[in-house]
């Protein structure tokens, strides 16, 4: 995230790639959950499994947590390159990248609470395809060409329709979770 916000001429784009990193991490706790066998623990135990709900939480809570930090290293990284900062655009991007950290978890999550993590390993790379496929075909159609984030007399979204992309966003969360918590329990651990 340090790294694409100080290579590229738009550190905003680090925001981005915070939201890429964790769409990464996200399964994480499913392949921990299988080295430690802990499928078979949560069967044994007399609990519901509402470790589905807790984990969608985590993972945004974790996630706001690294768009701060993101954000933060955004503002810095251009004071000490000496660079003008575009705050007008800090808003749409960290929208942009919670929809694509959003989007990601509710396709992600779904299928490791059906399948289980070693089965569902290569949905991993489905975020990243996606948005590089994404990412090529705005720089083909040169939507950033003129200036996309403000700067350059390019206009940003309205506020209403950033607030309609964090709902559906939202939205898309809330029903992964309650599909997910419906099929986990009815898996058989």
């Amino acid at each position: 995230m340090l790294v694409v916000a100080t290579l590229t001429p738009w550190p905003e784009v680090g925001i981005i790639a915070a939201a890429m990193i964790m769409s990464f991490l996200a399964p994480n706790p499913f392949a921990a959950d299988e080295r430690g066998h802990l499928d078979t623990l949560y069967a044994t135990l007399p609990i519901t499994r509402r470790v589905v709900v807790g984990r969608y939480l985590a993972l945004v809570a974790l996630y706001l947590a690294v768009a701060v930090v993101a954000t933060i290293a955004v503002v810095v990284i251009p004071l000490t390159k000496g660079t003008a900062i575009d705050f007008a655009a800090f808003v749409p991007v960290n929208v942009a990248g919670f929809v694509i950290f959003a989007v990601a978890l509710a396709v992600q999550l779904p299928l490791f609470f059906i399948v289980g993590y070693t089965r569902a390993r290569p949905l991993i790379y489905i975020p990243i395809v996606a948005f590089v496929l994404v990412a090529w075909l705005v720089s083909q159609a040169g939507i950033l060409d003129h200036g996309a984030f403000g700067s350059a007399g390019g206009s940003l979204p309205s506020g209403w329709i950033l607030g309609l992309l964090v709902v559906i966003a939202v939205a898309a969360l809330v029903a992964s979770a309650v599909i997910s918590s419906a099929r986990y329990g009815r898996r058989d651990l």
